[in-house]
This record gives C-alpha cells, structure tokens and sequence, in this order.
C-alpha cells in the first residue's frame, strides 16, 4: 500500500502531463479541486501551481466548486494573484500596495505608508461630532449649494467629499474636501441627496457617519446637482427602497442593504488591520475601480470603516460577473494614468485646495492644505 507522501507523488507526476501539454482555465480548476478532494494540505496545492506555472482568471462558479472542494480564502486569494509574488510591491516611495482582499467580485488592496510624512494633526467630522466642537447649520437664507461648519475645538477638522450630514431642511453631502481651521466658521459647499424635502423644525445638522459610494461621489464632484438625484434614485431602485423624500439615507438605514452587505464586510474586516494603512485600492469583477489614499494613517484608520461600507455598497450594486482580483500591472497601468491627467483647480478653501484629475480613462480630485501637501487623492475609473 502507498505511504501518504507516495500517493501524494505520485499524483503530481500524473498531473504533470496536463501542464506540459497547456492546459485551460476550467481544467486547471479541476486540477486544483482533484488535489483538494486528496487532502493532500494547501501548501502542497500552493506549490503545485508555481510548478506549473499556472495562472488563474477565476469566475464565480469557479469560486463556488473551490469552495465546495474544501478552498480556503488563503487558498483562493493565492490562486487570484497568481504564482509570480507581485505582493506587496512598492507604487511609489513610501506607498506600498499589500495583498488584496477578496470577496466575490470585490477585491480591496489595502496601500501602507512605510514612511512618516508631517501632514498635519487633523480630526475627522464623527471625532468633532462626538466632541461636541463642531457645528452644522443652514445659512440664514437657506442656501441649497451651501451651508456653515464651525469648528469650535482646538484641532482642525478634515471633511472628505462624499460626508454626508443629515437634518437641516434637506439632507446633504460635502462636495470637496475642506479643513475646517479651529475656532473657525465656513461657508461650505455641499449637493443635495434628499430631493423631496425642503421644510424642518430645525436648521441643525449631524454627521450621518457614512460617505457616498462611488458613482454618487462622482457626480458630487465632478457633475451637476440633476446627476447626483439621478444617482442616489438608480441606486435606490436597484434595491427597492422607496422613501417619501428620496433621500440616500433611506439606503443607509436599510436592513436588506445591511443583509446583503455584511457577509463582505465581515471578509473585508479580517484583513483590514495593518495601523499604517493609509488607503484602499477597490477592484470590481477584476478591474480598479476607485482608489483612496491619505497621507495620514491615524486619520484613515477613524475613516476606513465609512470607506470600507461605501465600496461595498458599490459591490452589492454591480452585477457579478467574476472574482475581483486585479494583478499588479493593472494597478500600476491605473496610477500611471496620473502622469496623463490633466490638472485643473475644482475648488479652493482658506486652508486647502481640490485640483481635478482628468485622462481618457480616469477623473480623479487631489486636496492640497495651503502648504501644498498632499492630504487626499481620490481616483476613479470612467
């Protein structure tokens, strides 16, 4: 009778005939499942397919059947990549992009700063609102485009675009990113994401502890006030939610969206832990699609969560069509498109600037404080 290791030998020989002769993606899953179905331990499986030289373009049913076989999401994220290693690689100095993510058709790289920068000691709008040094209010003619924020603390507070902030006589999201100054009040710009209301007791706002997904932040900062109603109404419909005033936040108080939402939060959670990340990456059914960096992590790690929840709602609202995972060139191709764009200032604070980023294939919005460093690049595919 065979020993385990003689089995196991002798079942990689047989397979390598297949890999001498070329083999398809269909039967390169087989193969992977036949060896699954073994138990013969996941490293043995890894290493078979550097052997082989295999290269995965894995689809949905291909996850499926991996999965049944016995995959595990180590397994699987190993098979996304490839064989070559390309993670973690450096995009440019200082900013390293890590393993990604996967779920599904969802693939999140999480992009680490390995490097300190001085970029300012910030905090964000939730911190503000739960310091009570923070002020939201309609201006005293009730201007839909605008409304004040006043920092009251002794900290400056970083708004990103997409924020939303709920109460007032309709709700609203930030436009652009803005530094709120201590001690400071201003003017700030903002679209309309409630289209039926325009009444309330009170002219108060808060932070509605979310931000926009990304179509919807797309026309805050780069189309008209018609395309960000049409988006939140798309989205609305492609999950059946109907409210009186047509308002985003009917999305966010969703118990399906909550349900479909969560088994991708929980994947996405488990690896999100690295204290340097800086950023996020975010690839759909294998092509980028939407990329965050800040230049602080202790302020990316009190956002990540909002982010993490938007990306997801992006997910749940794009049909699946197969796994998530882009390769390294397909990211470096996306960021190379920076040296293409053509740069343009989209809106200027007091304390910091927003330059559009337009090429064929991206648009994108870089926030500037009044130093000019780099506080926030915010990238998206057309």
């Amino acid at each position: 009778m065979k020993t385990r290791k003689a089995f196991i030998l002798s079942m990689l020989a047989g397979l390598f005939l297949i890999g001498c002769l070329g083999v398809t993606g269909s039967e390169m899953v087989n193969d992977i499942i036949t060896l699954l179905k073994a138990q013969v331990g996941e490293q043995v499986i890894k290493e078979h397919i550097v052997q082989k030289g295999y290269s995965f373009d894995l689809t949905t049913d291909d996850i499926v059947k991996l999965k049944k076989a016995g995959a595990s999401d180590d397994l699987l994220t190993f098979m996304l990549q490839g064989a070559s290693g390309d993670f973690p690689f450096e995009l440019e100095e200082g900013l390293v992009v890590e393993q990604p993510i996967i779920y599904r058709h969802l693939a999140l790289y999480p992009v680490v700063r390995t490097t300190s920068v001085d970029v300012g000691d910030y905090i964000t709008l939730d911190m503000a609102q739960t310091n009570k040094t923070v002020l939201i209010k309609e201006k005293p003619d009730a201007s839909v485009p605008t409304v004040l924020i006043k920092n009251t603390g002794k900290r400056p507070i970083y708004i990103m675009a997409g924020e939303i902030i709920i109460g007032g006589k309709q709700d609203r999201m930030v436009s652009f990113d803005i530094i709120i100054p201590a001690g400071k009040e201003i003017e700030v710009e903002v679209r309309c994401v409630e289209h039926g209301r325009w009444h309330g007791a009170s002219v108060q706002f808060s932070p509605g502890g979310a931000v926009g997904s990304k179509k919807v932040r797309t026309a805050l900062q780069f189309e008209t006030q018609h395309d960000v109603w049409d988006e939140v109404e798309k989205m609305c419909e492609e999950h059946d939610i109907t409210s009186s005033s047509g308002t985003y936040g009917a999305l966010l108080s969703s118990d399906e969206v909550d349900k479909k939402s969560k088994p991708f939060l929980d994947a996405m959670n488990r690896g999100l832990q690295n204290e340097n990340m800086v950023g996020l990456i975010m690839a759909l059914n294998g092509e980028i699609v939407c990329v965050d960096i800040f230049m602080n992590p202790e302020y990316f790690a009190q956002v990540k969560e909002k982010l993490l929840k938007a990306y997801v709602l992006d997910a749940i609202s794009t049909a699946e069509i197969h796994a998530g995972a882009a390769d390294k060139q397909k990211i470096i191709s996306f960021f190379n498109e920076l040296n293409r764009a053509q740069r343009a200032e989209l809106k200027e604070y007091r304390e910091n600037s927003n330059y559009e980023l337009e090429s064929d294939r991206i648009i994108g919005n870089e926030s500037r404080d009044s130093d000019g460093r780099l506080q926030h690049l915010n990238l998206y595919m057309k």
